[in-house]
C-alpha cells in the first residue's frame, strides 16, 4: 500500500504520517500481523477522511465516535473488528504525542464469541471422509488432526521442520511467544508425519508442504506473510470438509487447538498440566477452556430430557 500521496504538506503529527512510519518499523521488525491490522485500520481512516490529511490534534471523543459509526454502519465491521482498529488508531495517536488520547475516552468492548470445539466422533468423520492422496485437502486434515492431538498452533505447524521431530518429541521455540516447548507424539500423529517423510526430507526443510521454503528468504517479515496466506488455504479446505463430513460447526484452524486442550481437560487434566503443554504464560488463559466445558456439562443434561 502506498500511502505517500496522504502525507504530501501534512504536519509531524499527521496521523498519517505516524502510520506509515509504523508501517516501515513493524516491517522492519517482521511482524506482519501487527503490520497487516496497521495497514487495514490506515485505509479505513482514508475512506473516512476521504483523502485528506488528518492532524493528531483534531482528534476528539466525538470524532471516534463518528469514526466507529462509520466502521460498522458504511463498512460493516464487527463490534470486535471495531474494537482492533480503534486500538490501533489509539497507538497511532499515543505515538503522535497527544496529551489526552481520545481514544481512551471512548468504551467500545469486545463481544465475547463462543469457541468451538470438536467431539471425538466429529474427528473421526472427518478423518472417514475419502480425499485424493497428495490433495491439498487432505494435507490441511493432517494438519488439523495434528492440532486436535498436539495443541500447537498453526503457525508453530507450518514451520515444523523435520530436526523438531525425533520420532517420539516435537520440540520447537513457538513463534507467538518464543517459549521453548516439548510435546510428545502419539501413534496416530506419528503416523501421518511420517507420511510427509521423504528420501529427500532435510533436517531444516518443513514438514508440511504449504510452505516451501526453498522459495523463502530468512527474513521473517517474508515468512509470517507466508504462515497467513497458507493459514487461509488451509481454512478454505477445512470449511469445504467439514460440509462433506456433515459437520455445521465453523471449521478453522483454531478449533484444532481449543479441541485439544478441551478434550484433555474432559478426561481430568489439571488446568497447569494443560497450560505447558499448549504453551501459555498464565494460567488465566488456559481458564477459557474450563468456560467451555460447563456448555458441554450442560449438553449431557440436556440429553436425559431426550425421549427415547
Amino acid at each position: 500500500m502506498n500511502l505517500n500521496h496522504f502525507f504530501i504538506g501534512a504536519g509531524r503529527t499527521d496521523v498519517f504520517c505516524v502510520g506509515e512510519k509504523r508501517l516501515a518499523r513493524l516491517e522492519a521488525e517482521g511482524r506482519y500481523s501487527c503490520y497487516r491490522n496497521t495497514r487495514a485500520m490506515l485505509r479505513k481512516l482514508s475512506l473516512f477522511m476521504k483523502g485528506k490529511p488528518l492532524p493528531a490534534g483534531k482528534v476528539t471523543p466525538d470524532w471516534v465516535l463518528s469514526f466507529q459509526r462509520f466502521l460498522q454502519q458504511q463498512l460493516g465491521n464487527s463490534q470486535n473488528t471495531v474494537v482492533e482498529n480503534l486500538k490501533v488508531l489509539s497507538l497511532l495517536l499515543d505515538e503522535a504525542g497527544v496529551k489526552e488520547n481520545p481514544c481512551k475516552k471512548v468504551s467500545v468492548s469486545r463481544v465475547q464469541t463462543r469457541r468451538q470445539y470438536l467431539l471425538e466422533e466429529e474427528i473421526d468423520r472427518l478423518m472417514s471422509c475419502r480425499l485424493k492422496t497428495g490433495s491439498e485437502q487432505e494435507t490441511a486434515r493432517d494438519i488439523f488432526y495434528v492440532e486436535c492431538r498436539t495443541g500447537l498452533r498453526i503457525s508453530d505447524l507450518l514451520c515444523l521442520r523435520w530436526q523438531d521431530y525425533d520420532g517420539c518429541f516435537i520440540r520447537l521455540r513457538m513463534r507467538k511467544t518464543c517459549r521453548t516447548i516439548e510435546i510428545p507424539v502419539a501413534r496416530s500423529v506419528r503416523a501421518i508425519l511420517e507420511k510427509y517423510r521423504s528420501l529427500f526430507s532435510f533436517p531444516d526443510t518443513f514438514v508440511f508442504p504449504f510452505i516451501q521454503k526453498e522459495s523463502l528468504s530468512d527474513e521473517c517479515f517474508t515468512l509470517s506473510r507466508a504462515i497467513i496466506y497458507a493459514t487461509s488455504r488451509i481454512n478454505l479446505q477445512l470449511k469445504k470438509l467439514a460440509q462433506r463430513a456433515g459437520i455445521t460447526k465453523n471449521l478453522s484452524t483454531h478449533v484444532g487447538r481449543h479441541t485439544f486442550a478441551t478434550m484433555l481437560i474432559s478426561k481430568g487434566a489439571s488446568l497447569y498440566e494443560v497450560k505447558e503443554l499448549l504453551g501459555h504464560q498464565d494460567v488465566k488463559i488456559t481458564q477459557v477452556y474450563a468456560h467451555l466445558l460447563d456448555t458441554r456439562k450442560q449438553e449431557l443434561v440436556e440429553l436425559l430430557e431426550q425421549d427415547g
